[in-house]
């Protein structure tokens, strides 16, 4: 039935036998031709094998039963003589009955004993001693001898039964003959003379136990029931026995015989078997072997042409996970640069649109939720851009959580503006993490292809579109930017200054200014802080705002920390030299810079005395994301004598207990707080609430930002520590530091 319904199977079987048939045809019609010879001689050999074992077999048989029948009739014989005796003298008593049995059994005879029975009633035995108990036995009541006795009666003939569990002990054959007297007129029945066979003797001088045949004795010829046969198992008539049978007057007995290995002990190969099997294999063996190769040679063709398929399909499977994301099952950066080398445009007139595609929050995510919570974002991310897609729209994942969806339009600016919207609010819609609600969002920069750039290099178009993005991750999350000239030209001069500040580090174009720390009560100097510049060939000193964020991009922010705290170092030496009073130098520090692994060799090398150094922390550095590294680096570079200060107090998210937690020395409050306290009192009660904080935990406070002089009265009253602004002084190289002070102290010898 399957085959009816599948006629392309069955057709593909039957040619799939065919094929492997027809490589061999002519080995399997030869192998046919001697199998059939060797077959007819092997059976004709084992015929006459068996027709000679079963010759052997009916020999040893003969043999056994001739003695077997021989014994059982000397046992008659002398049995009938007895009886003969006891009928001339049926008046004996037991003494003579004893006396003639003694001359009748002889010692090598099979009969063990006698009993006559006149009237079926046992009265005599011989010999009497063992069978006393037979005496008095009624063969007409006895339910296990009355049925032989009374055939002995009936039919007047000898009878043999056995065997038979006698009641004196023990099991024999039993031979019983009837007595008749003579009384004149008639005869007149007497009773019975009965003579015990002894059975193994009978068995062993048979030649029963001495043979090598499994022989079977029954009393009828074909027994279906084990109490039919008794002696050997009725199993043996099933086996294809040799039967024979052994005829006395007074019964028939049938006697089966099998090898007791079995059949088949000589029906070895003969020599015309072997020399048959011998040709046919000369004969057969070149056939198959050429069999062999045809059929080796047609595998190699089939495991050459399916080999040939899975190339293919491996290919083709290589192909597509080479173009595609293994995560989203996205397109990926090959499959976009692929497609943008060669446009599949659905228009002639159709220009190419990209979306430069970032997620927002994802790195939280997957700090939060781990990896498997980051494929959950990704994978829902790629199905909710899919679906947007249209037939001819294109979203690929090209690395990290960046994706990119390209699309097509004869009017590119109005379809790239709807599909930016509607991807930005997609993505922004929440998607559940482990049960969990979470909204990710997304930037997003657009770029597309203009009239003027037709048949140009499309390479360009993914760039403009990743600066788009950056434009838009700057001015916040779920924001969405277009790509323009002016873009292009600010990333042209973001490199320009890039590749610039990565010089001026190795030229050692940057140089430290110092802006002096006075103390509130006393205006005296109590320290200064060093500020980097970059002393540019072109464009003359730069103040940090136009460089900081160029030297985090490159990571070099750690380098340029070092290099201001060597020339700060350095200038404090040669103050020192100078015999002016600077207490101490303190010197911002990234956290680019506390995470360098060689932080700890490089200070403890510095010769600098202990509480002369003082390191600047911003609060802007994330103190929760830091906290091992700052944990353990803290205490280090403070068991070093430098001290701590937290700088721009009060400006970002650090809360006052994370802060507290490292012990600063100082926190310096950041120039915002300390603009508006002239005009507003809650400033001033800000300030002041700060300033109680420092003091309950011995923490100066510096006032950053002191640009009039009612600042700093207004700071003193509030018991500020320190104070920094313009209104005292402002940064300055180190040699107009040293006019600074020299000035200052000519004021003060003056005024003395």
């Amino acid at each position: 039935m399957k085959f009816r319904r599948h006629p392309k199977v069955a057709r593909g079987f039957v040619g799939a036998v065919m094929r492997h048939a027809s490589a061999f045809a002519p080995a399997i019609f030869a192998a046919a031709i001697a199998v059939i010879v060797v077959w007819v001689a092997t059976n004709w050999r084992l015929e006459r094998s068996l027709a000679d074992e079963r010759s052997i077999v009916a020999g040893e048989l003969a043999t056994i039963s001739s003695r077997l029948q021989t014994n059982l009739n000397s046992n008659v014989k002398l049995l009938q003589g007895l009886a003969a005796g006891i009928a001339a003298n049926p008046g004996m008593d037991q003494d003579a009955f004893s006396k003639l049995a003694a001359q009748i059994l002889l010692p090598d005879s099979q009969l063990r004993s006698f009993a006559a029975a006149p009237g079926m009633v046992v009265k005599w035995v011989y010999p009497e001693k063992g069978n006393e108990k037979a005496i008095g036995l009624d063969y007409r009541t006895n339910e296990k001898q009355r049925a032989g006795a009374m055939l002995a009666r009936n039919t007047h003939n000898i009878v043999l039964t056995g065997p038979v569990d006698l009641v004196q002990g023990g099991t024999a054959f039993v031979v019983r003959c009837p007595i008749y007297i003579d009384n004149g007129t008639s005869q007149v029945f007497w009773g019975l003379l009965s003579g015990l066979i002894d059975i193994p003797r009978l068995y062993g001088e048979s030649g029963l136990g001495a043979s090598e045949l499994e022989i079977a004795i029954s009393t009828v010829p074909d027994p279906n029931a084990p109490k039919q046969v008794f002696f050997g198992s009725l199993e043996t008539f099933s086996k294809q026995p040799v039967v024979t049978s052994v005829d006395m007057t007074y019964g028939r007995w049938t006697l089966a015989a099998v090898p007791k290995s079995g059949w088949g002990r000589y029906s070895g190969l003969g020599t015309f078997e072997l020399y048959a099997s011998l040709l046919s294999l000369c004969v057969v063996a070149p056939m198959i072997w050429v069999g062999f190769l045809t059929k080796s040679r047609q595998r190699t063709i089939e495991k050459l042409r399916l080999h040939k398929k899975k190339l293919v399909r491996a290919r083709q499977r290589l192909e597509y996970l080479s173009l595609h994301d293994a995560l989203t099952g996205l397109p990926n950066r090959r499959f976009i640069d692929r497609m943008i080398a060669e446009p599949p445009r659905p228009g002639p007139d159709d220009c190419l649109i990209l979306i430069h595609i970032d997620l927002d929050r994802f790195k939280e995510i997957n700090d939060t939720k781990g990896h498997a919570g980051g494929d959950t974002v990704l994978q829902t991310t790629a199905f909710r851009l899919a679906e947007l897609a249209g037939p001819n729209d294109v979203a690929a994942r090209i690395g990290g959580d960046e994706f990119v969806f390209a699309s097509w339009s004869s009017d590119p600016e109005p379809k790239a503006n709807g599909l930016v919207q509607q991807i930005v609010e997609t993505l922004e819609q929440p998607l559940f993490i482990d049960g969990a609600e979470c909204v990710v969002g997304a930037s997003a920069g657009v770029a597309w292809e203009t009239e003027q750039a037709r048949g140009r290099d499309l390479g360009q178009l993914l760039l403009n579109a990743d600066l788009a993005l950056y434009e838009a991750k700057k001015t916040g999350r779920g924001r969405a930017a277009i790509f323009t000239e002016e873009l292009r030209s600010a990333a042209i001069q973001s490199k320009e200054l890039a590749d610039e500040f990565d010089h001026a580090l190795d030229s050692d174009e940057l140089v430290a200014f110092f802006q002096p720390q006075f103390d509130a009560n006393t205006l005296a100097i109590a320290g200064v802080e060093a500020l980097a510049r970059w002393d540019h060939p072109k464009k003359g000193l730069l103040g940090p705002n136009a460089f900081l964020d160029v030297a985090e991009r490159l990571g070099r922010s750690g380098d340029m920390d070092r290099l201001i705290l060597q020339k700060a170092l350095f200038e404090l030496t040669r103050w020192d030299s100078l015999g002016m009073q600077i207490p101490r130098v303190s010197v911002n520090i990234s956290a680019r810079r506390l995470a360098q692994a060689d932080l700890l060799a490089e200070l403890s090398a510095l010769p600098v005395a202990r509480g002369r150094l003082c390191f600047e922390l911003l609060e802007t550095i994330s103190f929760d994301h830091l906290q091992p590294v700052l944990s353990e680096i803290i205490p280090a570079v403070k068991a070093l004598g430098i001290e701590i200060e937290i700088d721009d107090f009060g400006t970002d998210h650090a809360s006052i207990v994370s802060l507290l937690r490292f012990e600063p020395r100082r926190l310096k409050i950041d120039r915002e707080i300390i603009k508006p306290i002239i005009a507003s009192p809650s400033q001033r009660r800000l300030v002041s609430s700060i300033i109680e904080i420092g003091r309950s935990q011995n923490i100066d406070i510096v006032a950053e930002g002191v640009e009039t002089m009612e600042h700093a009265k207004i700071l003193k009253d509030l018991g500020c520590h320190l104070l920094q602004g313009y209104a005292l002084a402002r940064p300055m190289s180190s040699q107009q530091l040293i006019d600074f002070c020299s000035m200052k102290d000519r004021g003060l010898t003056g005024a003395g």
